[in-house]
Formats: C-alpha cells, structure tokens, sequence
C-alpha cells in the first residue's frame, strides 16, 4: 500500500506513516555520484579553454601538451579523493592539502620528465625542474614579443601545460567537494583568458573555444542538478545545451559591435636582432662580378614571380642604405603589411634550399605570408618589411618553404593613388658629418622636377622617374660600386652607366626630393629553369629595386634597370602588371613627349577605394539584421525551452519534502491544464482530483484522490511529510506527465510552451 494510501485510511495524523521500503540510492550516494559524473564536464571545460591556446600555438603542437595537463589532473583527484575518504570516514570529506601537495609533485615530474628531460640532459629532477620554472615565468613576454603562432619548444609550451593542468585539477577539487552548480567552472573561464590576452594578434577565432566552453558549462550545470530526473529527460535536455554552443562558435564572429581585444604585445619591447653591419646593396658588385656562383635553388607551384627579395632598405645617411629592421621571431606566420590593400593576389608556394648566401637574410617572392622549415627550426621576421632572417649566418643546403600572395596592382588605381605619409622613408640627410650643407641634395632635387615636369599625380612621377633612368643610362655589371651621394651625383652627372645598385638608390634618392616615400630592396631575378618548376639562381641574377609607398595600396615595386622589362620586370610596377598595361606604359620613354592624360584626372576621393576602407567595411545591414533576430528567435525558443525544465527541477530537488509534495501536485495542476483543466487557479484539490480522475483514468487517475488529501493536510493541517511521501507524490506526477504526454501532441505543447515564457504570462516557480 502506498503511503498517500495509508494517509487516506488513517484519519489519526498522530501517528506518521510508515515508510515505503525502497532500494534506491540513499541522498549521500547520489550526492557523490553527482559530483563523480561532473568531472567529465570538468575535463570538456579544461579541454575548451586550453583549445583557446591554439591562437598562440600551432594545433598539433598543442594537443600532445593539453591531453596530459586535461585528463592527469582529472584522474590523480578522483583517485586520492577516493583514497582519503576510505582512510578515513567514508562519509566525510577528504582533506584538502594531500590533493594539493601531489597534484603539484605530479606536475613537477611530468613537466621536467617530458618536456625538459631533453633540456636539461639529465634525468628528470633539479635541473629541469630549475629549467622549466625559469621558463614558466619568461613565457608570458616571450610570447608576446613573438609573431603568432609561436613556434612549440619547451620553453613556451611550459606556459599552456600549467594554466590548464592548474585550472583542471581546480575545477575537480571543487567539483568533488563542494555542490554548488557553476563553481567548478570559474577556473576554465579564466584559463581562456590567458590565450584571449597572449594571443590577441594570433590568427584563428576565439569563438570556437568559447562556445565549447559555454556548451561544457551547460552540462556541468545539467548533470550537478540536484533533481533526478530520469534518462529520457537527460537525453532531452543535451540539446538545451549543445544549442548555445553551436550558436555562439557559428554567429559569434558576425555579431557587429565586437571589437578586437587589447593586444598587450604593443606595450611590450620585442627583442631586436641588429642586422649585419654590411648593407647587401654593398655586395651587389661582388655577386656581380662572381655571375657563375650559385647562390640557391626553388622549386614553385607555379611560373616564376618577377623576382625574389633578400633584404629591404630604408635608411639612408648619404653614404649607404641599411636596414632598420627589428627581427622578431616568429613560428611561422608572417604579419601583413598594415594599412595596405594591394587588391587581387595570387598565391605562389616556394621551397628554397641555400647552397651560398653569406649574411643572415632569406629570400622569398615578394612579401611572404608564412614560412616553415623542416626541422621547426625557429626563424625571424621583420613586421614592417616582411623580409626573412636566422638571425644568423645562413648555412649551405639549409631548407625552407614560403607561400606568397603577390600582388596583382591595378594602374588605373595606382594613377590617383596619394603617396603615404611617412616621414622616416622621406628623410634625407642636408648636412654632412661636420655640419656643412650637401650641395647635391638640391642638384638631385632639380633633376627630379625638370624629368618629373607636368606630373600631377605621385604614381606618375614615380614612372617617368623610372623610364628616364631606364632609357638615359645602360647597365654595366662591371661598373665600380658605391651609392654615396657622390657617387651617385657622378653617375647622374658623368657616368651613364651602372649596376642595378646605382639605378635604385638613384630613382629612391630622386623619389624622396618629391616627397614620395621610397625604400630600396635588394635580391634575384627568378633564376634560370633546370626543371618543371625547379629554378637555378646564380650570383649574376642579382637585382637592386626601389620601392614606393602609396596610401591605401602599400608599398609598390618599381624597375628603372634597363632590361627589367624583359627579364621579370615591368615598366611601371610589379612583373603581375598585366600586359597590356605595360605596352602602355612603354608607348613613350621620353618625359617631354608624353601626352597628358584624355581624361581630366580623378581626385583622390573618386579613386578606387582600398577594401575595408569607409564607413560600410563592417557587416552590411541585410546580413546584420537578420543574424541579429535569428540570435533573439533562438534565445527565445532555447529559454522557452529551458524554463519548464528549471521549474520542475527545482521543485523536485527542493531539500524540503514539504515544498517537494506541493510543488509534485503544481506540476500534475499544470499538465492537467493541457487536456482541458481551466486555468484559473480557483480549483480546490479535491476537484482536480476528480478532473484529473475522470480525464486521466485508470490507475493513474485513481490515485489523485488519495494525493488530494495529502496536500490538503499538508498545506492546511500542518502535516510534515517524510521523503519517501514525497518521492511518492512525484512517482504520482511521473506517472500522470507521461499520460498528458502521449495524450497532447507535441506541436501543441511546444506552441504552449512559447507562449508560457512571454513576459507576464510565466508561472510561478
């Protein structure tokens, strides 16, 4: 006989009713189990928030590394709490400081017998345990004075394995002794904000690790619910919790109004490595002179690229050009240039291996996009110009690989392109060493006008500049070096003859007389093909080319060597110009001749714009709109969704069993509602009882009388029920749920349900 039974036929109260015999787990057993299960939440939140690291690392370096520190943590807590427990009372909770003392014991081995076992040329103990915490403290600025992804040694992987291996065995300690939902989950969250901060510049989306994180939070929440509910309503509600995962990775990227997080990088001084002390423009004459030798080979996906760059050149004191660079190491990513958008581009992949290249640059077609060695050997990078380095001397038959995305310029949009403002590639030296006025800045400046006469537009002045040079002098590979002002106020003047060095640091002094930013690179022709995309490089393919900067378009290859037209050069800009551009740009050599253009010139402002410039960069407003109300719909419907669930939980888990039995009889008053039950909350018990008998029927309908009773004498008589009344009171509203449930169809209980949680219409829990 069930005990709403027995309250029936015993009008006596004073005498409580016996407890039904049951063989379910007691609470504490349930309690445990609870917190057991949740640590496999604990390892998806772990999981997700060292994924977040894979802004800072390449992915299949970071695995290996956050398999240990998720799952080792995880394992060591569940078996010490379970050894603690049982040493001492099986009830009680484990001490906390064992479980603290070895999780940190475990870490220490791990890290230094895995990895710095290597490092530390020993086994492990103090010297990689000195080893990996002296690198635990030097990662953070490390990683942040390096171009993303950071290349995965040991001594930057330190820092991933100790946030997440710390934040797993937190999140377990907390999940195995205390019972609050959500607390467990703090440590992950601020375990991702170590890689949202480190890796602000790194490429790849947050997004994805969020919403895992998110996803992992909504189950840990879901499997520590203090009510039990039975497996088919755990199997309904994963989808509660997988949805706003899915939403935030997928719409979290196009949300307008989400700016780009503080890269903390720029607060912080990268190392620098100084380059050589000998310009490579100064070694253009010895590889000239030494035409047979071989420098290295390529092999391209595809055609050769007009040429390959090997050092750039900004700086000029009047005697030479050098480089300003600030080498930062990079793990394979090169960053793009800022503020440019040269248009279309093609994708070239290069594999270079040196045979003899003195110096510590690298070459690489144009401004590469990535690099790889492979050995992971770890390289250097100069932001500003993108060219290549080891920081030290290149050695014979060292390999690597570039991918390049060259430049497809436009002319008709370089023509009214502005020249950028940037004073340091416009500067030139007007005094010497000992104060006094260089009279051949003012020469070269008069040069530029008169062949630059008529000119209104910089990119014009720029082409006229390298037609005359091309046209007015010839190449000479024997000619003397030097690019002083002298030298190249005696080569303007008298010479009329020259290498490529002369040419470019002629056309980049001449360009900055008006104002035009110019830098000079150096490098090599493509080469001379020994196979289907393999290619020879030799000492006479040497090239020195001047560069211009214009606003919007970054900085623009220019050829003034005569011969660069048919050797991989062009007349006017990069060798992708397309062709008949550059018969067009060769129509006239001589300045004074050429016509004006037939059209007035455009202004600035009605030139093609760069991509992302202008107010309408940012997402158009017929995708926003309908993304924007796409996320509230399925807010709404999710949060319809969820709040029935929330209800009867918290009226099923309720520690109460008073509250537990009325809040059994509410939820059998609400499913009632579905099948015909008025809605207005004027209903004694008794006759929903009789409502719920006659529309329910059978067993399940004649045991609502019995249970009417009970809430009248628990509400109104003082009656305390003890917890097997209660879990029978809810067997009574299990049983009644799967009636309505198999009674109403399911199209109509989800209309109800949307309608419910409007605002004003909800019940109350």
């Amino acid at each position: 006989m069930s005990t709403i039974t027995a309250a029936r036929d015993t009008p006596d109260q004073s005498v409580a009713p016996a407890p039904a015999p049951t063989t379910s787990p007691t609470a504490e057993e349930a309690d445990r189990a609870r917190r057991l299960w949740s640590l496999l939440p604990v390892v998806a939140m772990s999981g997700a928030a060292g994924y977040g690291f894979a802004l800072v690392f390449p992915v299949s370096e970071l695995l290996p590394v956050l398999a240990v520190a998720v799952f080792a943590p995880v394992v060591l807590s569940a078996v010490l709490s379970g050894l603690l427990r049982r040493r001492t009372d099986p009830t009680a909770t484990a001490p906390l400081w064992p479980s603290v003392l070895l999780t940190g014991v475990a870490w220490a081995v791990v890290v230094s017998a895995t990895l710095f076992h290597e490092v530390s040329d020993g086994l492990p103990g103090g010297p990689a345990l000195r080893a990996a915490w002296s690198a635990l403290l030097d990662a953070p600025h490390a990683l942040l004075s390096t171009i993303l992804p950071a290349p995965g040694e040991p001594e930057l992987l330190v820092l991933p394995h100790a946030v997440v291996w710390t934040a797993t065995a937190v999140s377990a300690e907390l999940a195995l002794r205390t019972r609050a939902p959500l607390l467990p989950a703090l440590p992950a969250v601020l375990a991702l904000g170590f890689p949202l901060v480190l890796g602000a510049d790194g490429p790849g989306s947050a997004y994805p690790a969020a919403g895992a994180l998110a996803g992992a939070t909504a189950l840990l929440v879901l499997v520590r619910s203090r009510a039990r509910l039975p497996l088919r309503a755990m199997a309904l509600r994963l989808p509660v919790v997988a949805v706003p995962a899915l939403v935030a990775g997928l719409l979290g990227p196009h949300l307008p109004g989400l700016g780009a997080p503080t890269d903390l990088a720029e607060a912080v001084t990268p190392p620098t490595v100084r380059p050589q002390a000998t310009s490579p423009l100064d070694q253009v004459a010895a590889w000239m002179r030494n035409g047979d030798e071989k420098v290295f080979t390529v092999r391209t996906s595809g055609a050769a690229p007009g040429n390959y760059r090997l050092a750039v050149l900004d700086r000029y004191d009047g005697t030479t050009w050098t480089s300003g660079a600030g080498l930062t190491r990079t793990g394979g990513r090169v960053p793009a240039e800022t503020d440019a958008d040269p248009g279309r581009t093609k994708t070239l992949e290069q594999r270079f291996t040196v045979q003899s290249l003195p110096g510590i640059w690298l070459p690489a077609a144009d401004r590469p996009s990535s690099v790889s060695t492979p050995g992971g050997t770890s390289l250097s990078v100069d932001p500003d110009s993108g060219v290549l380095s080891t920081g030290e001397a290149v050695p014979p038959g060292f390999t690597y690989t570039a991918t390049s995305h060259l430049p497809v310029y436009d002319a008709e949009r370089l023509r009214y392109a502005t020249a950028a403002d940037n004073p340091a590639r416009v500067a030139l030296p007007a005094v010497d060493a000992a104060g006094q006025p260089i009279s051949s800045v003012g020469s070269f400046r008069k040069i530029a006008e008169r062949v630059t006469q008529g000119s209104t537009q910089p990119y014009e002045q720029a082409v006229r500049l390298a037609d005359w040079l091309r046209t007015a002098y010839r190449l000479d590979p024997g000619a003397l070096p030097g690019h002083t002002y002298r030298s190249l106020e005696f080569f303007l003047a008298d010479g009329g003859r020259g290498t490529s060095e002369q040419f470019a640091a002629s056309f980049a002094v001449l360009a900055r007389t008006l104002g035009l930013p110019t830098r000079v690179a150096v490098g090599f022709r493509p080469g001379t093909q020994t196979g289907a995309g393999t290619w020879q490089v030799r000492g006479r393919d040497v090239l020195a080319w001047p560069e211009v900067e214009f606003a919007g378009v970054g900085w623009v290859p220019f050829h003034p060597t005569p011969g660069e037209a048919t050797q991989g050069g062009s007349v006017g800009v990069s060798a992708q110009e397309p062709e008949d551009r550059r018969n067009a740009g060769r129509e006239t050599t001589d300045p004074a001749a050429r016509p004006s253009p037939s059209t007035s010139p455009r202004t600035p402002d009605a030139a093609a714009p760069a991509a992302g410039d202008g107010p309408g960069s940012g997402p158009p407003l017929w995708l926003t709109v309908p993304l924007a109300l796409l996320l509230l719909t399925t807010a709404y419907v999710l949060y319809a969704l969820w709040l029935p669930y929330r209800r009867r939980s918290r009226r099923r888990g309720d520690p109460d069993a008073r509250r537990r039995v009325l809040g059994a009889w509410q939820q059998i008053v609400e499913r009632l509602t579905e099948i015909g039950l008025p809605a207005t909350g004027a209903h004694t018990a008794q006759e929903v009882a009789d409502f719920g008998a006659e529309r329910v029927g059978g067993a399940v309908g004649g045991r609502l009388p019995a249970l009417a009773t009970l809430i009248n004498e628990v509400a109104y008589a003082g009656r305390r029920p003890d917890a097997a009344t209660a879990d029978s009171a809810w067997a009574d509203c299990d049983a009644v749920e799967r009636t309505v449930r198999d009674r109403v169809p399911r199209r109509t209980r989800l209309v109800r349900l949307l309608r419910s949680a409007a605002p004003g219409r909800g019940r109350r829990a």
